[in-house]
């Protein structure tokens, strides 16, 4: 009997779970059902993605093709401003040599004009020394 009333209570107790597992199946079915519509809303909006991400990416390509182009414009244009900065620092360097040639030539020249008007005046003195002395010695 014992046997019987442990067959029995097992029986009432199948019986009682049969529709929380049937409810149990059917949650489950709903969402495997509603993660296979989130897997392709997830592929499609991968798909969306990866289009989206190659037209950035192509523009980031004619992008970097302009700066490119620009680079090597301001690689010839550096070119270019060197040339002309060494041709004229050659120009300043002739004009510095230059100037300081007529410097140096000014100078000399001031030095004769002073030696000669030193030279000029010390003989005009000499000249009125001797004049003076030698009408002294005359009277």
């Amino acid at each position: 009997m014992h046997a019987l009333r442990e067959d029995l209570e097992m029986e009432d107790g199948v019986a009682r779970l049969e529709p929380r597992v049937a409810r149990i199946e059917a949650d489950v079915a709903q969402l495997n059902s509603r993660l296979a519509g989130v897997e392709v809303d997830v592929r499609d909006l991968r798909k969306s993605m990866d289009q989206k991400l190659d037209k950035v990416d192509a523009r980031f390509d004619k992008v970097d093709a302009r700066f490119d182009k620009v680079d090597a414009r301001f690689d010839r244009l550096e070119a270019k401003l060197d040339v002309a900065l060494e041709k004229l620092d050659v120009k300043i360097d002739r004009v510095d040599a230059k100037y300081e040639r007529k410097l140096e030539a000014l100078t000399t020249r001031r030095f004769t004009l002073w030696i000669t008007v030193l030279s000029s005046a010390a003989t005009m003195v000499a000249a009125a020394l001797a004049v003076i002395f030698s009408a002294a010695h005359g009277h």
